[in-house]
């Protein structure tokens, strides 16, 4: 028997939300790429300062059963740990959406995951974007499977792009797939955090260390990376002038990723850094002409290198290729619209197809 990682979404500290569980109860849905005929689950409480009582978790479709942790259906999970849940002898099939229903006193978690797509996992509230407890599914089956993570920030952690390229995958070749989105929102692949903003908190440590922590929790088959944006992004808006960082220092940070890749034998497809002209933090303009410079030499690097899919420039302007064409952007000048990101998700998924 394996143990696979069938899905996970990244943890992130937000302790400037409040009231993230005001009625003691979660629901949440998992889409299932694997099947298997036993599951686990891993609860997060890395940023809580004290522990997360769960009173209940039951999993489950039509009806829901309870799931436990070393025997017990209510325990806590230890201030600033995870832990996995006790095998559950239930049968998960791919394609199908599976039910998690927790319960807990705990009235403001920081320790939250994030997503603004719901093609891999959602909440009974389709308005929901924040969610607590469980971050990860692992199913224990005799067929062994492969794991493909989407890495990088809010681009990918909104889900857009990543949950319709992942699925598309698990779709094409059912049942082979786990599925990591290793996004988190304003990180940076150079730098940890470090803004005025009130995000700040959840931006989380430099990619180029968290990159090698996430596969060290994981053995990763398929790698696709898009990083630097926030690196460009940030500085000046919050965040110090002087971090922005030069095309070389760039250029380096992404080697590190490719040697990574390298040494773990992960077929890695890099991203070029899409286009932000036009971007406001904090009602101040974070484009620049600096910026754009270090930008264009960095993609101009990355267009050399053969595991690279252009990104920018397919969802570039056509009459400015600085900026963001309207049919992707959400209206910011640096993220996804849903409708554009699933565009993007199915383009690079033709795109994977073709270099697989």
């Amino acid at each position: 028997m394996t143990v696979t990682t069938a899905w996970r979404q990244m943890v992130a500290h937000f302790p400037n939300l409040t009231l993230q569980n005001p009625m003691g109860s979660q629901t949440m849905q998992i889409w299932q790429p694997l099947s298997a005929p036993r599951i686990r689950l891993e609860l997060a409480n890395d940023f809580g300062q004290q522990p997360l009582s769960i009173t209940s978790i039951q999993v489950g479709n039509n009806t829901l059963i309870p799931i436990t942790w070393h025997g017990q259906t209510s325990f806590s999970v230890p201030a600033h740990q995870r832990c996995w849940t006790d095998w559950l002898d239930y049968p998960v099939t791919t394609g199908e959406w599976l039910t998690i229903k927790l319960e807990s006193p705990e009235k403001q978690p920081v320790t939250l995951i994030q997503t603004l797509d719901h093609t891999l996992f959602k909440g009974i509230n389709s308005s929901q974007q924040y969610f607590w407890g469980v971050d990860a599914l692992q199913v224990e089956r005799s067929v062994a499977t492969k794991t493909i993570m989407c890495f990088g920030d809010s681009l990918t952690n909104q889900g857009y792009y990543a949950g319709s390229l992942m699925q598309a995958l698990a779709l094409a070749q059912p049942d082979q797939w786990g599925l990591i989105n290793g996004g988190i929102s304003g990180n940076r692949l150079l730098r940890a955090g470090n803004s005025t903003s009130k995000w700040v908190a959840s931006f989380g440590s430099a990619g180029v260390k968290r990159l090698p922590q996430l596969l060290a929790q994981q053995s990763v088959d398929r790698l696709v990376a898009m990083a630097g944006l926030n690196d460009l992004l940030q500085p000046g808006v919050g965040t110090p002038l002087g971090e922005l960082p030069t095309a070389a220092a760039l250029i380096a940070g992404l080697q590190q990723i490719q040697r990574l890749a390298a040494q773990q034998a992960i077929k890695l497809t890099l991203l070029t850094i899409t286009p932000f002209k036009g971007a406001m933090v904090d009602q101040l303009p974070a484009w620049s002409p600096a910026k754009e410079q270090i930008r264009q030499a960095v993609n101009a690097y990355l267009r050399t290198q053969p595991a690279t899919i252009d990104l920018a420039s397919y969802v570039a302007d056509s009459m400015d290729s600085c900026r963001l064409a309207a049919q992707f952007d959400c209206g910011d000048a640096t993220h996804f619209s849903a409708a554009g990101g699933h565009q993007i998700g199915q383009w690079l998924w033709h795109k994977l197809a073709l270099t697989s």
